[in-house]
């Protein structure tokens, strides 16, 4: 477990100053583009989300699953083998996306002149998807340091180009995009510069099929994960509009902070879970993670939930500031991903990753469904409740799988404690504006009860 909070620490150090320009930039952009700029700039990000899963292929997860069993050369031939994959695949990909651009426009954009930050944008999805890779093999050789230099480039250089692009020469949208691609060069040269030595430029067609057996079946899920997330903005483009999407679209980037946390908790998790699988007390490890850190991600959602009034009046224009209802609620469907990590060791230790996506696509059902009735009788809030109901649905499902697969025993009791005292103050959040003296004293009690269960989950750790 100490191992695992050093490396949590350590990325999390980095993803909150990768997130930090996130919100740096959210003030720039709330005050300089209205909500339909801030939706056409959202969406772009969606096709840009949705086209990069099929350049990589999550291929990704088997250079992790496989990576500590290759030594020496084996190891280096595996990794110049999935980056050469994903490269050729990166780039096809994002041909196709760039003769589709003016159609894509048209049809999600409603104006054609928005293809061109369309096929702006398709510029970076090779360069995303080898900084996926090339950070994975950073994180996974423990080059620690250079992983955090990687991360502060990006941001500095991200900060800059705005500044440039944005707002001295105001290009507007278009500078958005040109800057995010002038970033993803300078952080890409100098994570291929600090990778390079683990690499091995041998092509073995037996490498690919082995990481092409272990990934594909993944890849409906890693689909359906990102419909379930980025889904709804076509729904809200057919009973909504591009002004509500920005407005969405904001209330989702002040509420990333717990996409944070998770994502920094995925970076330790992940090589912390295949260590530790080959010791005797795995599954006691395993189970006693959960409580820990559902005590730590829910006492945030309370915090985040509590003050979403000040987080927006800080953050954001006038235009956008009706959004800060929604933040507790996205927090908490934010959360629930980090738990659907933790409960779904199975099918990945077992290499079963099928069933990844069977409940993945039973929850984009849920989601679907939920969202088709939701929004039409609860808009934007509709929304919402539709990402936590399928949330819901894919922590049960995959809790359900897992233990099927690999039996870890995980105390039902002790979750659902931790858990309706969140849900409760996220969803109350939503409905009701409460006087600051009353969130004050909410922030306590949470605090106190959340902290008090931090130390006594690992009380009981330290005993295992």
């Amino acid at each position: 477990m100490k191992d695992l909070f050093k490396s949590f620490l350590l990325f999390g150090l980095a993803t909150a100053i990768e997130g930090l320009l996130g919100f740096m930039l959210l003030p720039i952009y709330t005050r300089r583009f209205t909500k339909i700029e801030y939706g056409v700039i959202d969406m772009v990000g969606v096709i840009l989300g949705i086209a990069t899963i099929f350049g990589v292929l999550q291929i990704e997860t088997a250079l992790q699953r496989y990576y500590y069993d290759s030594t020496g050369v084996r190891r280096k031939i595996l990794t110049f083998n999935v980056i050469l994959f994903v490269f050729i695949a990166s780039v096809l990909v994002s041909s196709i996306l760039y003769f589709s651009a003016p159609l894509l426009a048209n049809l999600l954009l409603e104006d054609y002149k928005y293809q061109k930050i369309i096929r702006i944008a398709c510029f970076q999805l090779p360069l995303i998807n080898m900084n996926v890779l090339g950070l994975i093999v950073l994180r996974f050789e423990k080059e620690n340091l250079k992983f955090f230099i990687i991360i502060i480039v990006k941001v500095l250089t991200s900060l800059l180009f705005v500044l440039l692009f944005v707002v001295y020469n105001k290009m507007g949208i278009q500078g958005v995009f040109f800057a995010q691609l002038s970033a993803l060069l300078f952080s890409s040269s100098l994570l291929f510069v600090f990778i390079k030595k683990y690499v091995c430029f041998h092509y073995s067609i037996r490498v690919i099929k082995k990481t092409l057996v272990y990934s594909l079946p993944q890849i409906p899920a890693r689909l359906g994960s990102i419909l379930m997330s980025q889904a709804n903005r076509f729904f809200m483009l057919s009973f909504l509009s591009l002004s509500a999407i920005g407005l969405y679209a904001v209330s989702l980037k002040l509420s990333s902070g717990i996409q944070l946390f998770y994502a920094a908790f995925v970076m330790a998790w992940r090589p912390f879970m295949f260590d530790k699988f080959k010791s005797e007390n795995s599954k006691a490890i395993f189970s006693s993670v959960l409580p820990i850190i559902s005590s730590v991600i829910f006492l945030l959602v309370c915090i985040i939930s509590l003050f979403s009034q000040e987080i927006f009046a800080l953050m954001t224009s006038k235009e956008f500031y009706e959004g800060h209802k929604y933040i507790g609620g996205l927090s908490l469907y934010f959360s629930l991903f980090l738990i659907k990590e933790v409960v779904d060791i199975g099918p990945v230790i077992k290499e079963k990753t099928k069933y990844l996506s069977y409940t993945f696509f039973f929850s984009l059902f849920v989601n679907f469904l939920s969202l088709y009735i939701l929004i039409q009788f609860d808009g934007l809030r509709g929304v919402v409740f539709s990402l936590i109901i399928s949330n819901l649905t894919l922590v049960i499902l995959s809790w359900v799988v897992s233990n099927y697969l690999y039996p870890v025993p995980f105390n039902k009791g002790h979750f659902l404690m931790l858990f309706f005292p969140v849900f409760s103050l996220s969803i109350v959040s939503m409905f009701l504006e409460t006087p600051f003296f009353v969130r004050m004293i909410l922030v306590f009690f949470s605090m106190l009860f959340y902290l008090f269960s931090l130390i006594y989950f690992i009380k009981k750790y330290r005993s295992i």
